[in-house]
């Protein structure tokens, strides 16, 4: 009797993703299990069917271990996490704990419509903060938006600052934009060097802040965001200073800062944000890894050790001739530049200059002539100034807001479709009659 042949069906990529997300799901489901008995109330053989000893008493959460309990809790949004402490004893002691407090109208649940609305909000900061403190719980992370709260006064928001402590290591203030009544964040909260030397990130909006040399050191400190702050350039000197660990600067519309330096000591920083300062006349940089440089305002900008820069974006605050300033300035300030966007959103009187200067590593290059950019004068071919600094160009898109004659375009295409992978012509606003044209 000849052996029974077995058929063996090949095995392909859709039986193998069958194979996975049938285990995936099965694992899912033995952990649903797993939790609802975990959470299912428990009844002793005495109590009965009407017996009311179930409760939050003996239920299961009473068998977590605490640090479990800690964890469930940390991963609630703060609403849902003070309705747990209000039917759990076991939340309850978590929320005498909890250590990630994230603040403002939303998190909070107030409805707008209501005409008190913003003294409850207050009110609402006011006891979270004031209770966690006088339980001497450690927050790791706290985000303040009060923004909408016009009339806050500063004796809250100096009782508030009290709870930064020693264990920090996220702290964001948002205040709203008051003329003549701007809030001046205490230097001495960040004084403490246990406090200093624990915060991460630190974010803040619409204040006045100028550290002094007695601000402690901030060793962790990664990431740091100034948005319509006050700080004089011997404040920002002496915060960035302390700040040898930071990766991420971020400084929008900030007021009483002309000369802009970041110095050789951020040896870590990788992205540079300056957005809307409109007093910063000079922006010199001396930032030996960083890679990626936006940049809004005059652009007169100072680069050394810029070998890891590699992704700029330029744009001016009332001033023409941005094309013309980043043709002459790009190949000495960032040389090694792989993506550049460039947005000129005033007049630009004067042609793109052909320079023999390169950069050779440009790989995707974008031009924003956004509205109200216009001018009869200027040839929209001498953009070809950038396509033949640039051999390694892949990538090339024109953003336009204008009237364009399109045999122009077809012509500055034309003598470069042939290197470029990628080309796209992408008006954005074009006169009736016109359409725009792209390639691939």
């Amino acid at each position: 009797m000849s052996p029974r042949r077995v058929r063996l069906r090949p095995v392909t990529c859709r039986s193998r993703f069958a194979a996975i997300h049938d285990a995936a799901v099965s694992r899912t489901r033995r952990r649903h299990r797993h939790r609802h008995r975990l959470l299912k109330p428990h009844t002793s053989p005495a109590a009965g069917s009407g017996s009311k000893a179930s409760s939050t008493e003996t239920n299961g959460l009473e068998e977590l271990p605490e640090d479990i309990i800690h964890h469930i809790h940390s991963l609630l949004p703060i609403q849902d996490a003070a309705h747990a402490a209000c039917v759990s004893r076991r939340f309850r002691r978590s929320w005498r704990s909890y250590s990630s407090l994230i603040l403002s109208e939303r998190t909070l649940g107030l409805d707008r419509k209501t005409e008190e609305w913003k003294t409850h909000l207050i009110d609402k900061v006011d006891k979270i903060l004031t209770n966690h403190y006088h339980n001497g719980v450690k927050v790791k992370t706290l985000k303040l938006d009060i923004g909408p709260c016009r009339d806050i006064k500063a004796s809250y928001l100096d009782r508030w600052l009290r709870i930064i402590k020693p264990g920090i290591q996220e702290f964001s203030l948002l205040l709203p934009l008051v003329v003549n009544k701007i809030y001046s964040f205490p230097c001495s909260v960040l004084s403490n060097e246990a406090a200093a030397s624990s915060i991460q990130s630190l974010s803040l909006f619409g204040c006045a802040f100028h550290p002094t040399s007695i601000l402690g050191r901030l060793r962790r400190l990664k990431s740091l965001s100034l948005r319509y702050v006050h700080v004089t350039e011997d404040g920002l000197g002496h915060l960035l200073s302390k700040s040898s660990a930071l990766e991420w600067l971020e400084i929008e519309a900030c007021s009483g800062i002309i000369c802009l330096k970041i110095p050789c000591t951020l040896q870590q920083l990788k992205f540079l944000s300056v957005q809307k300062c409109e007093m910063v006349k000079v922006v010199e940089i001396d930032a030996p890894r960083l890679c990626s440089f936006r940049y809004c305002g005059t652009p007169v900008i100072y680069v050394r050790n810029s070998s890891q820069l590699k992704n700029v974006d330029i744009s001016p605050v009332n001033l023409s001739g941005i094309l013309s300033y980043a043709r002459f300035s790009l190949p000495s300030i960032a040389q090694n530049v792989e993506s550049l966007t460039l947005l000129a959103g005033r007049i630009e009187n004067a042609n793109t200059p052909m320079l023999p200067s390169k950069l050779p590593h440009l790989k995707n290059l974008k031009i924003s002539l956004v509205k109200p950019w216009s001018s009869p004068n200027y040839d929209v071919f001498s953009l070809v100034s950038f396509l033949d600094a640039s051999p390694a160009l892949e990538s090339f898109v024109l953003r336009v807001s204008h009237y364009i004659h399109l045999s122009e375009l077809s012509l500055l295409l034309m003598c470069y479709t042939f290197v470029i992978r990628r080309m796209v012509f992408d008006p954005t606003y074009v006169s009736a009659g016109r359409a725009g044209c792209h390639d691939a």
